[in-house]
């Protein structure tokens, strides 16, 4: 668990990621929470996305999103599908925002510019406190992990959860993988 920025991000329960869905104002963030859950992006790569890597001019979602290897630590492009639900909530925000075809997804606040991964992080983090979740250990890669987590308990093989996190290494892919004493006793009680 993570404690005063040391230790590694804990993984969401649905319950907590919903209640500090609900208490994140702003639209964006909730956009950029969601999208970072749904891709198992990080978020500093869903800070950069622009409109054109998730949208058609016409306001429809792609069924894929494009992370452009210029925003991706391993430097590699890595195309993501779009959930179902995910989509519904892609065309809800471009109903809402209508977002500049020719700017990012998340503009900030000087023109030209990203909406900066520091005024995400501080959002989740205000949002956490408001939740009283503050002692969870949950922060920006808990999405990540979150997502890498419930794929591999629903049985979804490494390879592909390596695929759509876009961790080098099945190796690194496995630290963000959580499992529980429960999960253990199972696999023991399978010889």
């Amino acid at each position: 668990m993570k404690v005063n920025g040391h230790g590694q991000a804990s993984v969401f329960s649905k319950k907590d990621y919903e209640k500090i869905l609900l208490l994140t104002p702003g639209k964006n963030h909730r956009m950029i929470f969601r999208l970072c859950y749904w891709t198992a992006a990080r978020m500093g790569e869903v800070c950069k996305l622009k409109t054109s890597d998730v949208y058609f001019r016409t306001g429809k979602p792609f069924d894929k999103i494009t992370y452009e290897k210029g925003s991706t630590k391993t430097k590699k492009t890595r195309q993501i599908p779009v959930s179902e639900t995910l989509k519904q909530h892609l065309q809800a925000y471009w109903q809402e925002i209508q977002p500049d075809y020719d700017d990012f997804l998340f503009p900030g606040l000087i023109e030209g510019t990203h909406l900066q991964f520091q005024s995400a992080d501080d959002a989740l983090r205000r949002a956490i406190k408001k939740a009283g979740l503050d002692d969870m250990g949950y922060s920006t890669h808990s999405f990540r992990r979150s997502t890498a987590t419930q794929l591999s308990r629903s049985g979804i093989a490494l390879p592909v959860i390596k695929q759509i996190t876009g961790h080098s290494s099945l190796q690194s892919l496995q630290l963000y993988i959580d499992t529980t004493e429960d999960q253990v006793l199972g696999a023991i009680a399978t010889l």
